[in-house]
């Protein structure tokens, strides 16, 4: 099979190199987001040497490999600006991320057509089309790759980014939806953009995973046992408790089931920090929107998994044994009255009132 045009790989190579130019500046911003600024770093390391290949040895297997590749890291951003995905949930769309996409489109659609006719790559692209895109796509990585909010002072309503960031407004996060019922009035945008992509992601891997108890039950959690005399039904998986991973929206400790006319129904994800943490070792996810919360009156059955009794008069009664519970953190599946991370007694977020000890 015949090497194609070189015209039309450089033209694949450089567009890809400047997308993993992109990706590099990406993993950096996300330094602060474990696995996502992972998965930038690896998409910056594939397109930079995918990008080499195509300029110096454009083989048909490497403007395959390049359109594979292009094509996937494409993908990635349409559903990060869509649907969400489970790691970055929702990224807020930008001009340098549009144009690192269109380049890693375009260098598809160059490495095809050299791919499928040399000789039409020939006459279509020239030179002079790689010396005006390259500088333009490299130009427009290096400042900003992916925007996203950072931390910055809230006069005039809005987040400074500097070092090229976006100025995305509070006030435009705090009308999203997602907060209905949350008092986010005192909230900065970085916490928001924070608590915006917890509940998002939280809610994606739950819902895809526990439809109703009986995919409870088979995942391996199980009942304290509070949903025979209240209406929440709180079942845990004691191997996500001391598993090492918090804020996990794949390993959730405790999902809430609910009492309705209609029946029960999934209602809320609860993060649960390992035992022996107190409210002093809570993370700040996103400031006050992000309200933790234990108990210090509850009683428990020998295997410490199932409720026995409530603490009354400094007794356990009607048995069991007082353990304080480590700090949680609710995320509400759907809109709540008092705020997607209120706690079932109503503490926290827009119908804060305190919490029972």
């Amino acid at each position: 099979m015949p090497v194609p045009s070189r015209t039309a790989p450089a033209l694949a190579g450089a567009l890809t190199l400047g997308a993993g130019l992109a990706h590099a500046v990406a993993a950096v911003d996300h330094a602060g987001h474990g696995t996502a600024a992972v998965l930038f770093a690896l998409a910056a390391a594939a397109q930079v040497v995918i990008g080499v290949a195509l300029v110096l040895r454009p083989s048909p297997r490497v403007l395959a490999g390049g359109m594979a590749v292009n094509l996937a890291a494409a993908a990635a951003w349409a559903l990060s600006r869509t649907t969400g995905l489970p790691v970055l949930g929702h990224e807020t769309v930008g001009a340098a991320d549009v144009a690192t996409a269109v380049a890693e489109l375009v260098a598809v659609v160059a490495a095809g057509v050299a791919l499928g006719s040399p000789s039409v790559a020939r006459r279509r692209l020239s030179p002079a089309l790689v010396l005006a895109v390259v500088p333009a796509v490299v130009g427009l990585a290096v400042p900003s790759a992916h925007e996203h909010v950072v931390a910055g002072e809230l006069a005039g309503g809005h987040a400074h980014a500097g070092d090229g960031h976006a100025h995305v407004p509070a006030s435009k996060l705090a009308a999203d939806p997602v907060f209905s019922g949350a008092d986010t009035s005192h909230a900065s945008a970085e916490e928001l953009q924070a608590a915006k992509r917890l509940i998002e992601t939280t809610r994606a891997a739950v819902a895809a995973k526990f439809p109703d108890q009986a995919a409870l039950l088979a995942a391996g959690y199980r009942s304290i046992g509070d949903g025979l005399v209240t209406p929440f039904d709180h079942f845990i998986k004691p191997e996500y408790l001391q598993d090492g991973r918090e804020l996990d929206p794949e390993r959730v400790e405790s999902i809430v089931m609910e009492r309705t006319p209609a029946g029960w129904r999934v209602a809320s994800a609860m993060y649960i920090l390992e035992d022996g943490k107190t409210m002093a070792d809570v993370p700040d996810v996103a400031g006050g929107l992000t309200v933790w919360h234990d108990h210090q009156n509850l009683c428990w059955d020998r295997s410490g998994l199932r409720l026995a009794g409530l603490l009354v008069n400094g007794r356990c009664f009607p048995g069991g044994t007082l353990r304080a519970t480590p700090p949680m953190l609710h995320v509400w599946l759907a809109d709540h009255p008092c705020g997607p991370f209120a706690g079932i007694e109503g503490h926290g977020g827009g119908c804060a009132h305190g919490h029972p000890s």
